[in-house]
């Protein structure tokens, strides 16, 4: 009798499988060598799940992701102060717990900038909205709320990158802190 496979399934198990690989070998040093061997499966069976590595580290990260968001969520509904809540927020870029999902995620970003395909435009698309979509309603005493909301997330995110190309990871952390503080107190007068 023929065992049925939720290609599916198996797909996500490949990715998480792959979580630390990927997270310390980078997209550079990834093989599908490597893959199959931390998967456990055969090479050909690679290419039954994934198109190529890039794929498959699009698909970690879309797991991966949606964990995080979820968890986020909860997070933001125990704040209570605006700044409590935007804190939450930028606490991806540099709370020690998320590294590992940072590594993927930037990952990600330098496939989605050098060779983004439609799933990885809508899943980029998605997110941001979402996020425009908490932050909008932490701002929600403020005028045009959504318009700052898409600024703040730009700014956030422009900090972030902005501290690994300069290699200040270690002071991210204080530089959000006191960016959000600032935009609270020329914000909300």
């Amino acid at each position: 009798m023929a065992i049925i496979v939720d290609k599916v399934k198996k797909r996500q198990q490949i990715a998480l499988a792959c979580k630390d690989l990927i997270a310390n070998e980078g997209i550079k040093n990834l093989t599908i060598s490597k893959i199959t061997q931390t998967a456990h499966i055969a090479k050909g069976s690679f290419y039954d799940y994934f198109e190529s590595k890039e794929d498959l580290v699009f698909e970690l990260t879309l797991q991966l992701m949606n964990e995080y968001n979820q968890s986020i969520e909860q997070k933001l509904k125990g704040a209570f102060t605006i700044k409590e809540k935007l804190f939450i927020f930028a606490s991806f870029f540099y709370d020690k717990k998320y590294s590992l999902l940072r590594k993927i995620y930037n990952e990600f970003i330098a496939i989605a900038l050098t060779t983004p395909n439609q799933k990885m435009i809508e899943f980029q698309s998605s997110c941001f909205t979402l996020y425009q979509e908490w932050i909008s309603e932490i701002l929600s005493s403020i005028p045009n709320n959504k318009a700052i909301a898409s600024y703040l997330i730009s700014a956030l995110k422009g900090i972030y990158i902005s501290a690994i190309a300069l290699n200040k990871e270690n002071r991210l952390k204080d530089e959000l802190e006191n960016f959000i503080t600032l935009f609270l107190q020329k914000v909300i007068q």
